[in-house]
């Protein structure tokens, strides 16, 4: 009778193993994206009014790219701060003008909009809250961790019932 290795049972535990550190690391991190997302709708508003909402521009190279200079004053507890983030990343540069112009329109200077400020640290404020898209998403690389993980037990499992062949 031919014996078998536990060879192919190893590589399948590393196979699934390295399925399940993947769908891990994703669902990590489309969970944090989410929680942060999900955080900010928590902050209390404050009344702001915009001071500066404009096109920024930087060359790096030969390629110049584009951002939205946006500052805007709001008040808490007495206190006047300063934010300029639209959303809780910084506001991004891109490579074309043209996308950045809509959101110079959609805040003049002077206009009046709603801050969300962070209440543990009220220097950290935005206009505007993150997508919870990530959340909605994490199903998918879920599907990698707990199949990956069934894929290592299971050759584990096998590993063992051979008695160490």
């Amino acid at each position: 009778m031919k014996k078998h290795g536990i060879g192919g049972y190893l590589y399948l535990a590393f196979i699934g193993l390295a399925l399940a550190v993947m769908g891990g690391f994703f669902v990590f991190v489309l969970g944090r994206g989410y929680l942060r997302a999900k955080e900010t709708r928590e902050w209390p508003g404050y009344p702001a009014v915009v001071v500066v909402s404009e096109v920024g521009d930087r060359q790096i190279g030969n390629a110049k790219e584009y951002s939205h200079n946006l500052v805007y004053e709001y008040m808490v507890d007495g206190e006047f701060y300063r934010g300029n983030r639209l959303k809780r990343r910084e506001n991004p540069y891109l490579k074309k003008e043209s996308k950045i112009l809509p959101m110079v329109e959609k805040f003049p200077p002077g206009s009046k909009v709603e801050a969300f400020v962070n209440p543990d640290d009220p220097t950290e404020a935005l206009l505007e809250h993150e997508t919870k898209a990530p959340g909605y998403s994490i199903w998918f690389p879920a599907l990698f961790l707990v199949g990956g993980l069934m894929v290592f037990f299971r050759a584990l499992l096998n590993i063992r019932g051979r008695g160490g062949d």
